[in-house]
């Protein structure tokens, strides 16, 4: 793409529709690469494992088939047909039935009848691969794959699209092509020829009462086990697998700690900091300890994201309900809202006195933990409810909780064994957690009021206007604040409302759970089967 360079000033074209997305700040890559460390090859879709038998079915069934056909080199086009028709009708069929979790292109309308049966094809249907193909990057294709996901498909090289089913890939595929074969008419008619073919409802209800996501064979359960976690790999951080299968010893440690189903807010927190029910703590194996670390390390930064991103919000909300339009005005209105006293810390305090009493809590990441279980430090899942409900609520006051959540990131990043690889990770482009601390220790004993400004203009307001800059495509404005004479102007029409994206933790035990590896009650909840002992971490 060329574009032509302007030869003079000029003004942009007024902005005619209100600026949609997710990362205005730019800091979401660091915190999905924090994921990646602690829970790597899966998302937040990948919550079932017949997708993956499926897929690897798929690539595996269309070898046979063209071996078979003695069809020596198959064209990419016959691939995507046979792919496009076993999604279409699995995904018709769960359209059709309800399902406890997302499935891709169950959205799309049917085509009309053609004597009584539907085409099969993603055209047909009106569906987009990028999009709605369970093989998509949105869905389960990474996943699926040997160098970045669990290692069920590796892609053949030179031949884009098409994909070898690796040992354990086959042995998924194999255990749900013996569940097809039981209803074997529609097996060799739908399934297993490459002629194109059509089909009716009721071929796509049969179907999906042998492939439906929500029942898993034995022979797929003990293949998919293998893949996600290994007892073996607990407590190295070569692999992928190992890096997933400590996590997940985390987890499942807190678990056996519980002795009772929780939710997966509470596990989360569990893991950070090994508490039971009843407030008692437990210890953590050595094994598991610079987990812990990371793990807690992660949902600081989680903290500190939504904390600034949440002030982009409240600068917008200052323009847009109050007609506050400089920085400074800003924070004289935030002093007013805050009060330290409220986190346990000293009345009338500079910056270098908040950050320091808050480091003598932090010295060491041990230390921190015991300052929250001790309730002498808010925990950083506190802070985020807090943040969220009062933004909610449209409390003015809702930047405070900001404010210290960032000061409390900041003194977490000076730990001395906070893991370092962890907070460096997104360094000064995507405000580490460690050039936080950097920053706002660097700016000495100003008054609390100074701080909030600095902190606006230069991790927030002028962050923005980086990331807007740095994405800029020549065509989409994305920007939501401009400085004019008179001070910052707003270019949409209300306040964005930041989300806290999820960490990946509900899909490692969903997945679990469906390798009875752990259990999953009526309510959504886990609990241990007992599995891993201490001892043996």
């Amino acid at each position: 793409m060329s574009i032509e360079l302007p030869q003079r000033p000029f003004f942009l074209a007024p902005l005619d529709r209100e600026n949609s997305g997710v990362d205005f700040l730019g800091l979401r890559q660091a915190n999905l690469d924090m994921m990646g460390e602690m829970i790597p090859s899966i998302n937040n879709v990948t919550s079932y494992i017949r997708p993956f038998s499926l897929l690897s079915w798929i690539y595996w069934k269309f070898h046979d088939l063209c071996t078979e056909a003695k069809i020596e080199e198959a064209t990419s086009d016959d691939l995507r047909l046979f792919r496009e028709r076993i999604e279409v009708l699995f995904t018709w069929g769960a359209s059709l039935h309800e399902t406890a979790e997302r499935i891709p292109g169950i959205s799309a309308t049917p085509p009309p009848d053609q004597d009584g049966v539907k085409p099969l094809t993603f055209d047909a249907w009106g569906r987009v691969q990028s999009s709605t193909s369970l093989i998509a990057a949105l869905w389960y294709g990474p996943a699926s794959k040997t160098v970045t996901g669990l290692g069920f498909l590796s892609p053949v090289p030179g031949r884009g699209g098409f994909f070898r089913v690796s040992r354990a890939g086959a042995a998924l595929a194999q255990a749900l092509d013996n569940k097809l074969r039981e209803d074997g008419e529609r097996y060799n008619r739908l399934l297993g020829t490459l002629d194109p073919v059509k089909a009716n409802e009721s071929d796509a209800i049969a179907l999906w009462s042998l492939w439906s996501p929500e029942t898993v064979e034995q022979e797929e359960m003990a293949t998919f086990s293998s893949a996600l976690t290994s007892e073996e790999a607990i407590g190295s951080n070569d692999t992928l697998l190992s890096r997933r299968s400590t996590t997940f010893a985390l987890a499942r440690h807190h678990l056996q700690e519980v002795g009772a189903a929780q939710s997966i807010p509470k596990i989360r927190r569990g893991m950070c900091f090994s508490v039971r029910p009843d407030g008692s703590n437990y210890d953590v194996p050595a094994a598991l300890e610079e987990c812990r670390r990371k793990w807690l390390t992660l949902q600081m930064r989680q903290l500190q994201r939504l904390a600034l991103e949440t002030l982009l919000s409240w600068c917008e909300d200052q323009i847009l309900r109050h007609d506050v339009v400089d920085p400074s005005a800003m924070a004289e209105r935030f002093k007013k809202s805050w009060a330290p006293s409220e986190y346990g810390l000293g009345e009338a305090r500079n910056l270098a006195e908040l950050i320091f009493e808050l480091d003598t809590k932090s010295n060491s990441v041990e230390d921190f933990i015991r300052a929250v279980n001790t309730n002498d430090l808010p925990d950083p899942f506190s802070i985020m409810a807090e943040i969220t409900e009062k933004f909610r609520q449209r409390d003015p006051g809702f930047a405070v909780p900001c404010f210290f959540g960032l000061l409390q990131c900041a003194s977490f990043a000076g730990a001395e064994n906070a893991p370092p690889n962890m907070v460096q990770l997104g360094s000064a482009p995507r405000l580490s957690l460690r050039v936080l601390r950097y920053r706002l220790v660097g700016l000495g004993d100003v008054t609390v009021a100074e701080a909030f400004e600095y902190i606006l203009e230069a991790m927030v307001i002028s962050q923005h206007f980086s990331t807007a800059v740095n994405r800029f495509d020549g065509r989409n404005q994305r920007l939501r604040l401009a400085i004019e004479e008179t001070g910052l102007t707003a270019l949409v029409s209300s306040a964005w409302v930041p989300t806290v994206t999820e960490d990946r933790l509900a899909m490692l035990l969903a997945l679990s759970a469906q390798s009875e590896v752990v259990s999953k009650d009526s309510d959504g909840e886990f609990f241990s089967n007992g599995g891993i002992k201490n001892e043996s971490i």
